[in-house]
């Protein structure tokens, strides 16, 4: 693997769990045999009791010694993650995928299951989108990823790419996530998209860019979370949007709903997800994106500041409140 023979300080993550290797699956094995060997030296041995008692416990202290050694050898991991000079790789047997380069603008949005038991690292370009999925291996796991949980939004969780073989461990995801703050700090509060028609929608830190549309998050705003049904022949889909207006700017962002939306009313971020139901928006105003991107945007939206007025979009449901 070309990617093991980088630069000085390069960062290198495993990917996959790790299994035992076969010398740990015999530690238990060894130590059994080396016991036993000493009981019977112990017992059989033609000398002092007091040097036979001694060759015992060397035999047993070096049983102990040889399982936790043995016990603790693990197979090599499936592949690496790295960042190398100012690429990030995946690095697996007989491939190499770029995930992003540095030098180039990229965002790095962390989707997760309602319960935090998994989360999956998108990494958005616009040149292409690319998950890194995290595991959760242990209930320890999560206090060592503060970073990762902080910034988790919750998705689908049919949506989420899921393949333990290149996932990254939930504290090496964190580490990960530390370091691109540490390096591009921008990169963590940026999302590259395209709409349905082929128009970027990039939310770049203080600003949300929809086609020509340019909203400002650091200046007032109005946005509303609603649901709608779509009637097309004899199929009627419901689906989600995100109404927002500043200015003479006004838009709705809009996607597919999933029906797996059990208990993600106890996900941390379930108020982002609370809307109500109101018509189909006028079509020149959709923008159609990946739903798994429709609360990262919100979360987006929530932090701006609001105009102290409500909203008159006759597409919008006139009930007082926010998401």
């Amino acid at each position: 693997m070309s990617g093991l023979r980088s630069a000085p300080g390069a960062l290198r993550l495993p990917l996959g769990p790790r299994a035992p290797a076969p010398a740990a699956k015999a530690a238990t094995a060894v130590a059994v045999v080396l016991v036993a060997a000493a009981i019977a030296l112990a017992l059989l041995l033609p000398v002092a009791v007091g040097l036979r008692a001694g060759i015992a416990v060397a035999l047993v202290a070096c049983a102990a010694a040889a399982h936790h050694v043995l016990s603790r050898r693990m197979q090599p991991p499936h592949g690496w993650l790295v960042i190398d000079g100012h690429v990030i790789r995946r690095i697996e047997p007989g491939k190499e995928t770029k995930l992003a380069t540095l030098r180039e603008p990229f965002g790095v949005t962390v989707l997760a299951r309602y319960d935090r038991s998994a989360f999956v690292l998108a990494l958005t370009s616009p040149a292409a989108t690319r998950f890194v999925p995290v595991r959760v291996d242990r209930e320890t796991d999560l206090e060592e990823a503060r970073l990762l949980v902080e910034r988790a939004t919750t998705a689908p969780e049919s949506d989420l790419p899921v393949d333990e073989a290149v996932s990254l461990s939930a504290p090496d995801a964190n580490r990960l996530l530390a370091a691109l703050s540490a390096r591009v700090p921008a990169s963590l509060e940026r999302v590259y998209l395209f709409d349905a028609e082929g128009n970027p929608v990039v939310l770049d830190r203080t600003e949300l860019r929809v086609g020509s549309r340019r909203i400002d998050l650091d200046a007032p705003l109005e946005w509303r979370p609603f649901v709608f049904q779509e009637s097309g022949g004899h199929v009627t889909s419901l689906c989600q949007a995100t109404w927002v207006r500043q200015g003479e700017a006004e838009v709705v962002l809009v996607s597919s709903m999933t029906a797996d939306t059990r208990n993600t009313k106890f996900a941390p971020d379930a108020r982002l997800m609370q809307a109500t139901v109101g018509d189909p928006p006028p079509r020149d105003q959709r923008r159609a994106i990946d739903r798994l991107f429709m609360l990262p945007l919100r979360r987006a939206l929530d932090g701006a500041p609001r105009v102290s007025r409500m909203p008159s979009s006759p597409s919008q449901p006139t009930t007082e409140g926010r998401a």
